[in-house]
């Protein structure tokens, strides 16, 4: 069992990227998490995030900061276009040369929040990230370290323009030990999913009630367990519909369905089609 995502950087000597997204890739269209913080502007469009299980709308002009290893999930409504910063926290707590307020950026980077384009410190955020993007790529002497300064101005400037609710204090609205456990579960689901599971097992698995486990996957995810289940086997199903010539019987079988008109009745209520349309209809468009 895992108890943490492995690092999206941890093969670059200077663990920053910087870039733009268009839409929601389908690999961040599940709930996820990871090491590194990350800062999503919207610079068009509009959507939700959904964050420890919170719903965030968002449009133009939006800033996000994602605390690492929260669990989140990106929702497209209308020509989504974001500029995405994933960092590691060591480049402004390791060996820093600078001196930073290290209880007010550790309040700062220790939970998700949103910074709205009404603020008054948007428009310098939204600028010192498009500096960031511009040292990013220039390839200049020195970059690496003024991304890093530009990160730290970033940084203080967002405990300004969320003073108010820094200094007011914050309360977990869920315990990090309930955070780490739905981690585990989806984790568990995602590389066991073809097997027999059912929501007695996994509050055996992990030593707690099914009312508890379903409660708490509910408050941090947003959906029931047992959908989510569901909809993993689904997803599985899809890509093996369009990408092999396995049966569906077989397809349904190794999912984990526990027959084949369970099958077709879950699939055809949430695609909205049988999985022999399905198949017909998207096959050639993959290939």
């Amino acid at each position: 069992m895992k108890e943490e995502k492995p690092s999206l950087l941890e093969y670059l000597s200077f663990p920053f990227e910087i870039s733009d997204s268009y839409g929601v890739d389908e690999e961040f269209q599940s709930l996820h998490w990871h090491q590194e913080f990350e800062i999503c502007y919207i610079k068009k469009g509009s959507g939700k995030y959904l964050i420890n299980g919170v719903v965030y709308p968002f449009s133009k002009g939006d800033i996000f900061m994602i605390s690492n290893n929260d669990i989140h999930l990106c929702y497209d409504e209308s020509d989504l276009v974001m500029q995405v910063v994933m960092f590691s926290q060591d480049i402004i707590h390791k060996d820093s040369v600078f001196v930073l307020d290290f209880e007010k950026s550790s309040i700062l980077l220790s939970r998700s929040r949103k910074i709205d384009s009404q603020n008054c410190y948007n428009s310098k955020l939204s600028f010192l990230l498009s500096q960031m993007e511009e040292e990013y790529y220039s390839n200049q002497t020195g970059a690496e370290l003024m991304i890093k300064s530009l990160l730290m101005q970033f940084i203080v400037l967002s405990i300004r323009a969320l003073s108010d609710e820094l200094d007011a204090g914050f309360a977990f609205s869920v315990s990090s030990e309930i955070v780490s456990l739905i981690r585990s579960v989806i984790d568990y689901i995602d590389e066991n999913f073809s097997e027999r599971t059912d929501l007695a097992f996994l509050a055996e698995k992990y030593g707690i009630s099914v009312p508890y486990l379903c409660s708490c996957f509910k408050k941090l995810t947003g959906n029931s367990l047992i959908n989510f289940l569901i909809q993993r086997r689904l997803n599985e199903a899809k890509m093996l519909l369009i990408s092999t010539d396995k049966s569906i019987i077989d397809i349904s079988n190794e999912c984990g369905f526990q027959s084949l008109s369970n099958f077709n009745h879950l699939f055809k209520n949430s695609v909205g089609c049988s999985p022999s349309v399905y198949r017909k209809n998207r096959k050639y468009s993959f290939q």
